[in-house]
């Protein structure tokens, strides 16, 4: 690839990551506080959460084994985000038939949540000599996602929640417009004869690392994930509103932006070192959790899990990506 179109593809990946993640930022962040306005209980939103989790698990095997079925993740980007905007739509236009939204959001889950994994993976794939890209692609969306949540939530607490479809659909359209400009990622010779099979993947849970690093996972996204999506009903508790939830995005940005962007240099420090970062900084946000009587002490735990996050995203990546390829080989 000539530098002049690396840097075209590389700038186009930036924004990719800043659109896709501006879905979250305009829709997902907000759906709890969208649901509560529209008289469900925070029980039966939890469930629904609980179901978009699951879908979005399972998701993630399926639209990966489709990728590499058909050797493309461009294709299979396309259709996942012209279901999310399908889904989207649809969800708030029958917000307040609460059953069928209990049937739609897992299937937006199955849909957007699979599209990272995809993304990421187009990206490691379109630059195998140069995996620092990946870090400041991460970096451009973790800043996109802040100011647009931030901008959000000032506009749903202002103007209304109807502001939430619009702006997902100009983040969906975008998106869909720049993956058609992007090339497919190669397939760096590797065909599906050598893929993992089903028998390459029980070797891997008997190699002890990898086990390890996949029970971390777990328990981190255990730690993390039901504080993350119903975020509003923690703060409502200690006096807060909606507008805390984009107060907490934009300073998350801050604090990922360089994080991620320093990924490559932070190879430097042993992967154990900077797993025990990751996790000691969650465990401190839910310290800080637990003892909250305040808005702003919500805020400074999250400061510890955003600064967690940014270190164990890239860490699990490199190693993930380490030992299947060592598998492989």
């Amino acid at each position: 690839m000539d530098p002049d179109k690396k840097r075209r593809v590389y700038i186009r990946f930036c924004l990719l990551q800043l659109t896709y993640w501006g879905c979250y930022a305009t829709f997902t962040s907000y759906f709890v506080a969208l649901m509560l306005a529209n008289g469900m209980s925070s029980t039966t939103t939890s469930l629904i959460q609980a179901c978009y989790l699951l879908t979005a698990f399972f998701g993630s095997f399926i639209w990966g084994a489709i990728s590499d079925r058909l050797h493309t993740n461009r294709k299979t980007f396309l259709v996942q985000l012209v279901l999310v905007l399908g889904f989207a739509n649809l969800i708030y236009q029958f917000r307040a038939t609460h059953w069928l939204v209990a049937l739609l959001y897992p299937c937006l889950g199955f849909s957007l949540v699979p599209v990272a994994s995809n993304l990421d993976s187009w990206i490691i794939k379109s630059f195998p000599q140069n995996p620092d890209y990946y870090g400041v692609t991460r970096g451009v969306s973790a800043i996109g996602f802040g100011i647009l949540a931030l901008i959000m939530g000032q506009l749903v607490g202002s103007v209304g929640y109807h502001i939430m479809p619009y702006g997902l659909t100009i983040m969906a359209v975008a998106s869909l417009v720049l993956a058609l400009l992007q090339p497919d990622s190669p397939m760096v010779g590797v065909k599906l004869s050598e893929r993992l099979s089903v028998k390459d993947i029980g070797h891997l849970f008997k190699i002890r690392p990898y086990v390890i690093l996949i029970l971390i996972l777990l328990l981190s996204g255990l730690a993390i994930v039901p504080i993350s999506y119903m975020k509003l009903l923690f703060y409502q508790n200690v006096g807060g509103d909606v507008k805390w939830v984009g107060y907490e995005s934009m300073i998350g940005c801050c604090i990922q932006f360089p994080l991620f962007l320093a990924a490559g240099k932070m190879k430097r420090i042993p992967t154990t070192t900077r797993m025990m970062l990751a996790t000691s900084g969650i465990l401190l946000m839910l310290v800080f959790y637990f003892f909250a009587k305040q808005p702003g002490v919500l805020l400074c735990g999250a400061i510890f899990y955003f600064m967690g996050y940014s270190i164990l995203l890239p860490t699990y990546r490199e190693l993930g990506t380490g030992m299947i390829e060592g598998k492989l080989m």
